[in-house]
């Protein structure tokens, strides 16, 4: 390119003009050519003798850069003719692929290839490396053999260099394999080195065997990403999500309690972001995960005798500054955590306390009956659980009355800022007070703070490896309508405060250090082959506190327990004054270390599959639980008896 800086004249030493020349006309006509290859407008004044140029004053505009738009790749199109082996196991199978991706981004649907004669439905899942399903959709619309491609209802958040599955459900377990399949790459996608096509026999779940040939059993994840724009350059709009039809409608929430004669959040729509920024700290680095220790499933049904696979051992919008924040209705201050009995019958619409059919359960266990005599910790006195000075409270235990987006409060929609399907902060001290997200929320700073908001998905501080601290208040996670598998609120390192959490088969994820969850409230809901928790632990550190929560799993089906805290990095853990129903056992704390109290919690009684409790009960600090039964508004109508430590 031409140089835009105007020509030196020349001249001697002592700054004249060099004796004038003629210019031929060739000379000439070159120079104009030349004029036409600047990128800065210049006056060109041209005589019949001489050749005098002067710069434009007028600077012209910076070039903008070419917008990034999301990228959709996947190992294989839909026009992949594919050659293999067709097997026919006469038994159901999951068949999957484990992969990994160079950098973040979004899973929006699964392809597999489907073999001749493969009648029945297919499903196919998406999987972390512990066997927790991501999402499901069942395939519709199938054509009699080839490529079939499902969407996701919404796109599934994946961190870079972690793997994944994805996998399909054939009812009738017919399918192609390649053997000795060498690891495929597309894009940022790579399939796992080794043991990359698994499989599993029985109900959809997670494929966790492979076949020592190398079987590739033609499974495929359609995967969005986009390179983050440098600084100071103009971020592309973001596309939406576009339905598919192959999506499987997700089933509506179970009915929860309501708030009666007060209005809900109003909602306006504002593109501009009005996020206020606070003083910020250093961050840190979470470790990586561990697998989770999951209740064992029903045997499924073993293969037949056929020749199927053997077994074998962006740059987000400039970030404002937010005029003063406007006053939220205040709430009736909550005077103790222990709730006066009360029967008087409600109006507002909730949930009765009889719980969902379940597999047949274990006797009940005597409330006076006690364990052995094993010794135990000896209780200290109870630390004074302080709660937030700016907020309001419950009465009694939490409900969704008194959590969640305070009646009356004015919402503004955020637009969607990462690839359609998601909000990210990444400023330092960030402020959102009153928006409503309709899809994730990405925080991805320090010391972030969220109040008297609705996010319709949820709420993660995990990019990569590396994790934030963020605060959440008064405020509702999760859809008003449908379940999603994943957790509303994770991974470490922060509070939530009167947090409403729906639609969600997790309610809570624990996966670090300094986690305090206190006065919210959690209605579970599941999916087929979930393994709902309302507070799981997943590579959890130190100082985890959970006190004065309501968690209700009487309405979700594919469940583990609302408080379900077996990781064996725990150390030093609080569970106080909570409200707890449903669950298989529901109360599970075990391999933790360091100080464990439980304390002063309600188990609502017999509403749990085949106990009450699973713990390690010599190492915990054990008193003041009771079972007990409710009315529709979380209150208490009776105490049955001490619940004891009998895990």
């Amino acid at each position: 390119m031409s140089s835009t800086r105007s020509p030196r004249r020349g001249g001697n030493s002592e700054g004249g003009l060099p004796p004038r020349r003629r210019v031929r006309p060739a000379v000439v006509a070159a120079l104009v050519v030349a004029v036409t290859a600047t990128t800065v407008p210049a006056i060109w004044i041209i005589t019949r003798d001489d050749v005098a140029v002067k710069q434009a004053a007028a600077a012209q505009p910076a070039p903008t850069p070419q917008p990034r738009k999301p990228k959709e790749t996947s190992f294989w199109s839909k026009g992949t003719g594919v050659k293999a082996t067709q097997h026919s196991d006469r038994a159901p199978v999951e068949l999957g692929m484990r992969f990994t991706a160079a950098q973040s981004g979004w899973v929006t649907g699964v392809r597999f290839y489907k073999a001749q004669g493969d009648r029945g439905r297919h499903a196919g899942s998406l999987w972390d490396a512990s066997g927790h399903r991501l999402a499901r959709v069942t395939f519709a619309g199938e054509s009699p053999s080839g490529w079939q491609e499902a969407r996701f209802a919404s796109p599934v958040r994946l961190n870079a260099k972690q793997i994944y599955t994805v996998s399909y459900h054939s009812t009738n377990g017919t399918y192609v394999g390649t053997k000795g399949f060498g690891p495929a790459r597309s894009g940022p996608l790579t399939m796992a080195p080794r043991n990359a096509g698994v499989f599993g026999y029985g109900d959809s779940a997670f494929p966790r065997q492979s076949n020592p040939k190398g079987y590739n059993y033609w499974v495929d994840v359609i995967f969005r990403w986009r390179h983050h724009v440098p600084p100071g350059t103009t971020k592309s709009p973001e596309p939406s999500v576009i339905p598919d039809p192959d999506e499987t409608p997700i089933p509506s929430e179970k009915p929860s309690p309501s708030r009666t004669g007060t209005p809900g959040p109003s909602i306006s729509i504002d593109p501009d972001p009005d996020e206020t920024p606070r003083p910020s700290s250093t961050s840190t680095t979470s470790t990586g995960p561990d697998p989770t220790e999951t209740p064992s499933r029903t045997p499924s049904p073993g293969r037949t005798g056929t020749p199927g696979p053997s077994t074998s051992a962006s740059a987000e919008p400039t970030e404002t500054p937010s005029p003063s924040e406007t006053p939220s209705p205040s709430r009736t201050p909550r005077p103790t955590k222990t709730p006066t009995p009360s029967s008087v019958p409600t109006t507002s619409a909730s949930p009765t306390p009889s719980k969902t059919p379940s597999p047949s359960r274990t006797a009940d266990p005597t409330p006076t009956a006690t364990r052995s005599s094993t010794p135990r910790p000896s209780l200290s006195p109870e630390p004074t659980l302080t709660s937030d000075p700016g907020g309001g409270g419950c009465a009694g235990y939490p409900t969704p009355a008194c959590t969640g987006v305070p009646p009356g409060t004015k919402l503004t929609a955020k637009t969607l800022n990462e690839d359609g399907a998601a909000y990210r902060v990444s400023t330092p001290g960030t402020v959102l007070n009153g928006v409503h997200i309709t899809g994730d929320l990405l925080v991805h700073a320090d010391d972030v703070l969220i109040k008297n908001s609705q996010i319709d998905g949820r709420v993660i501080n995990a990019d990569g490896p590396r994790t934030y601290r963020f605060t959440i208040t008064d405020s509702t996670v999760g859809p008003a309508k449908g379940c999603q598998t994943l957790p509303g609120i994770g991974q470490d390192k922060y509070t939530a405060l009167r947090v409403h959490i729906r639609g969600h088969g997790d309610g809570f994820r624990a996966s670090g250090d300094n986690i305090v969850i206190r006065d919210s409230y959690v209605n579970l809901c599941s999916n087929p082959g979930d393994h709902s928790d309302g507070i799981q632990t997943y590579n959890t550190g130190k100082g985890l506190i959970i006190d004065h929560n309501t968690i209700d799993q009487r309405h979700a089906t594919d469940i583990t327990a609302p408080i379900f805290l077996v990781d064996k990095q725990i150390v030093d853990a609080t569970i106080t004054n909570n409200l707890v129903m449903g669950g298989t056992y529901s109360i599970q704390l075990r391999n933790g270390r360091g100080e464990l109290i439980m304390r002063g919690n309600k188990l609502v009684n017999k509403s749990w599959v085949y106990g009450p409790v699973e713990a390690d009960c010599a190492k915990i600090k054990w008193a003041d639980n009771s079972l007990v039964t409710i009315d529709d508004d979380y209150r208490i109508t009776s105490t049955v008896g001490p619940l004891n430590c009998n895990g």
